[in-house]
C-alpha cells in the first residue's frame, strides 16, 4: 500500500533481508537510527533487538524518546525476525537454542500439567522434524550476527564498537545468555527478559567454570527482568528461578569485569513484560544519568542559549 504515514519515530526505518552463509536462512533485518545521526559524526551505540517483528517498535519508540528528551543516548536499533516462507517460531528455536532440553526439564512441573515443551515436540512433528533437530544452531546464529551482520553494519554506519548490546525475550532472553557465556564477543551490554536455562542445562557446569576463567575484551553489564506474574504460574517459576540463579552464579564468578542488574516487574507476565525490560535496560545500560525533570531542563537552557 501506499499513501501511508508512518508514525515520526518509524520514518527513519529500514528494511532488507540478507541470507546468512552460516546456516543458510533468509532473515529480515531492520534498522533504525535516531535522528541525531545524520547531523553528528559521533559513533553510536548499536543494539541488535531478537524477533524484531514482535519487538522493534517497543524498542524504537523507547529508545527515540527517552534519547532525545537527554535521558539516554541516542542508538542504532537493529532487529532480526526469520525471513517468510521460513517458519520462526521454528527457526528461533534453532538458532537461540544451545543444545535440547534434559529429560529433566521436559517434565511438566510440580502443580501443573502443562509443558511448553510439549507445544514444541507438536509444532516439530507438523514440520517434519525430529524434536532434537529443533534446537542446537546458536553457533551459526552467533557466526551470522558477528560476521555477516555486523560487519555489513560496521560498513554502512558510524558504530562504537565499545557499546554494542543484545536484547532478547524468553528464548531470546536464552540466547542473549548464551551470547553472555561465551564472554569474548562483541557484544558488551545485555538486555534480557524472563529467561531460563532449559536449553543449557547439559553443559552448563563446563560453561560456566570457562566463563570464570575466560577473561572478557571489555567490561560486561546485564540487565534482566521478568513479570512478576510470573512467579504465580508453577512452570515459569521454575523456569525463572533457574535463569537468575545461574545469572547469580556468573556475578559471583565474576565480579570485577561482570556487572548484573535485576529486576522484578510487578504484575507483568510473560507476554506483557518485555517493552518494560527492555525500556528501563536500555536507561539502566546507556544512560546518561539525568532524571527526566533534569534532562528536560538541560533541553530548555539549551534553547535558551540558541543551541550553543
Amino acid at each position: 500500500m501506499t499513501g501511508i504515514k508512518l508514525p515520526q519515530s518509524m520514518q527513519r526505518l529500514t528494511h532488507e533481508v540478507m541470507n546468512a552463509a552460516s546456516n543458510g536462512i533468509a532473515y529480515d533485518v531492520w534498522t533504525w537510527t535516531p535522528p541525531v545521526y545524520d547531523t553528528s559524526e559521533d559513533a553510536f551505540p548499536l543494539v541488535v533487538v531478537l524477533d524484531g517483528d514482535m519487538f522493534m517498535g517497543a524498542a524504537i519508540d523507547t529508545v527515540a524518546l527517552v534519547s532525545t528528551i537527554g535521558e539516554a543516548r541516542p542508538a542504532i536499533i537493529v532487529g532480526v525476525t526469520t525471513a517468510p516462507p521460513g517458519n520462526h517460531g521454528i527457526q528461533r528455536t534453532i538458532d537461540y537454542s544451545a543444545e535440547a532440553p534434559t529429560e529433566e526439564m521436559l517434565k511438566a512441573p510440580p502443580g501443573t500439567e502443562f509443558s511448553f515443551w510439549a507445544l514444541y515436540q507438536s509444532m516439530f512433528a507438523e514440520a517434519g522434524l525430529r524434536f532434537e533437530d529443533g534446537f542446537g544452531g546458536t553457533d551459526a546464529f552467533l557466526s551470522f550476527l558477528t560476521d555477516e551482520l555486523l560487519v555489513k553494519l560496521h560498513t554502512n554506519y558510524r558504530i562504537d564498537a565499545d557499546e554494542i548490546g543484545i536484547a532478547g525475550h524468553s528464548s531470546g532472553g536464552d540466547f542473549a545468555v548464551d551470547t553472555l557465556l561465551r564472554k569474548q564477543t562483541p557484544f558488551s551490554k545485555f538486555i534480557v527478559g524472563s529467561f531460563g536455562t532449559d536449553v543449557l542445562e547439559r553443559t552448563l557446569p563446563g560453561r560456566e567454570q570457562a566463563f570464570a576463567d575466560t577473561a572478557a575484551p571489555r567490561h560486561l553489564n546485564v540487565f534482566a527482568g521478568y513479570g512478576g506474574a510470573e512467579l504465580t504460574d508453577p512452570y515459569l517459576t521454575q523456569y525463572i528461578e533457574r535463569g537468575v540463579d545461574l545469572l547469580n552464579r556468573l556475578q559471583a564468578s565474576d565480579t570485577e569485569q561482570l556487572s548484573i542488574t535485576i529486576r522484578n516487574f510487578e504484575r507483568e507476565t510473560h507476554g506483557s513484560v518485555f517493552p518494560h525490560v527492555f525500556s528501563t535496560g536500555f536507561r539502566e545500560l546507556w544512560g546518561t544519568g539525568l532524571s527526566f525533570v533534569e534532562a528536560v531542563a538541560a533541553l530548555s537552557a539549551e534553547s535558551d542559549s540558541g543551541g550553543g
